[in-house]
């Protein structure tokens, strides 16, 4: 991988190491960020208990919940660094599980036009990384491309 792939990967993941290292401090203190996410959490937890009868993540406190995703999202960033395939499959994950659950802006927001522009712009940011993460997944550049001439420029 050259320098300028390795520099474009790094300056992607940013964006995934900064936020999970944000939520493990938060964590750490006491979980305030807690707050925020337990009422979204509790919404999805009754969607799913609707459709399947119980609620599947019961065995599972929030603060259990956000603590997997945050490992996930780091996992992925640092596998995605590295150029490992399995990186990109797990924030393609994360975002899919996620962005759902924190950012519904179809949700009905009594007087809060503010936090329903936040969560479009969260939710179509957090679409248009999914994009390019399954460009980056599903056309990598293979021996065949790079023996016809075709290089990543470093």
């Amino acid at each position: 991988m050259g320098a300028t792939a390795t520099f474009g990967r790094v300056l992607f993941a940013f964006v995934f190491i900064a936020s999970a290292m944000n939520k493990l401090s938060s964590l750490a203190e006491g979980g305030e960020m807690l707050d925020s996410v337990s009422p979204r959490l509790a919404v999805a937890r009754h969607a799913l208990a609707r459709k399947v009868g119980i609620d599947p993540l019961f065995f599972a406190s929030d603060g259990g919940l956000v603590l997997v995703a945050t490992l996930m999202e780091l996992a992925g960033a640092a596998l995605f660094v590295a150029d490992f395939a399995l990186g990109a499959k797990l924030l393609m994950l994360f975002i899919l599980l996620v962005t759902p659950i924190m950012h519904p802006f179809w949700a009905a927001y009594p007087d809060a036009h503010t936090e329903r522009a936040v969560d479009m712009i969260m939710f179509f940011k957090n679409a248009s990384l999914f994009g390019a993460q399954y460009a980056v997944d599903k056309f990598p550049l293979t021996p065949e491309l790079k023996a016809k001439g075709i290089t990543v420029a470093t």
